[in-house]
C-alpha cells in the first residue's frame, strides 16, 4: 500500500515555509505602510520649505511682486495695482472651509489711498460675479459702471475705482486660478488714456513674473 510522503518544512526544529510566510506578510505590511505615508511625507517636506517672514528668501520673493506691480502701473498708467490670493478662512459647521482671498501686495499712485484695509480676509461666495469673470480666463478691462448691480461692484466703487483689469493668477501648472491680479484707474482723467495695445502686451509677461516668484519659489522668470 502506498502512502503519501508530506513534505517536512522543518530543518532544526525551525518551521522554514512558516517562516518565510512571516518574513513576507512583514515585507508587504512595510511596503503599504511606506505608500500610505507619502502624502503625510510630501506634506512635511513641502512645510520645510516654507520661506519665513524675515528669511532673505521670503523678503526677496515679496519685494519683487511688489516691483513688479509698480512697473506695470507705471507702464499702464494706473492708480493702483493689487494682488488678490484665494485662501481658507474656518470652517462651517459640516466641515467645510470657508472660501475667502485677501490683498497680499499692493502698489499705488501718489495721492491714491491703499485699499488693504478694506480686502482683507473677504467671502469669495459673495463675489460672485467676479469669479465669472475670473473662470473665463481673460484679460478683462471694465468700466465699475458697467457692471451689474452686485457685491463686487459696490466693493470697487467704495475703493473709487472707475475702471479696472481684472487678470487671473494660476499655479505653477498654470491650471489652478489661485488669485488675481487688480489694475484699477480712480480718475477720468488717467482711464481715458488706456492703451489697449500696451494692455494686451504687458499684462500677461507681467503676470507670468509674478507667478514665478509666488509660485515658483521666487525663480525670476525672464526678469
Amino acid at each position: 500500500m502506498l502512502t503519501a510522503t508530506i513534505p517536512d518544512n522543518n530543518l532544526y526544529m525551525i518551521d522554514i515555509l512558516g517562516s518565510w510566510l512571516e518574513v513576507g506578510m512583514v515585507m508587504a505590511a512595510i511596503i503599504v505602510g511606506g505608500i500610505l505615508m507619502i502624502p503625510a511625507l510630501k506634506n512635511f517636506l513641502k512645510n520645510r520649505k516654507i520661506s519665513y517672514p524675515c528669511s532673505s528668501k521670503f523678503r526677496s520673493i515679496h519685494s519683487r511682486v511688489h516691483e513688479y506691480l509698480t512697473e506695470l502701473r507705471v507702464k499702464l498708467n494706473a492708480d493702483r495695482a493689487i494682488i488678490l490670493q484665494f485662501h481658507n478662512g474656518g470652517e462651517f459647521l459640516d466641515g467645510s472651509s470657508v472660501k475667502r482671498f485677501s490683498l497680499t501686495h499692493e502698489s499705488c499712485a501718489v495721492g491714491i489711498s491703499e485699499s488693504m484695509d478694506s480686502r482683507h480676509e473677504l467671502l469669495a461666495s459673495t463675489f460672485v460675479d467676479m469669479l465669472d469673470m475670473l473662470s473665463e480666463g481673460k484679460i478683462a478691462l471694465e468700466a465699475t459702471s458697467n457692471l451689474p448691480d452686485c457685491h463686487f461692484k459696490r466693493h470697487l466703487e467704495s475703493n473709487h475705482t472707475l475702471v479696472f483689469l481684472l487678470v487671473p493668477v494660476k499655479d505653477i501648472r498654470g491650471v489652478l486660478i489661485m488669485g488675481c491680479l487688480l489694475v484699477e484707474w480712480c480718475s477720468w482723467d488717467k482711464a481715458d488714456l488706456i492703451d489697449d495695445e500696451k494692455i494686451a502686451m504687458e499684462v500677461p509677461e507681467y503676470t507670468r513674473y509674478i507667478e514665478g516668484q509666488l509660485y515658483t519659489g521666487g525663480k525670476n522668470n525672464g526678469k
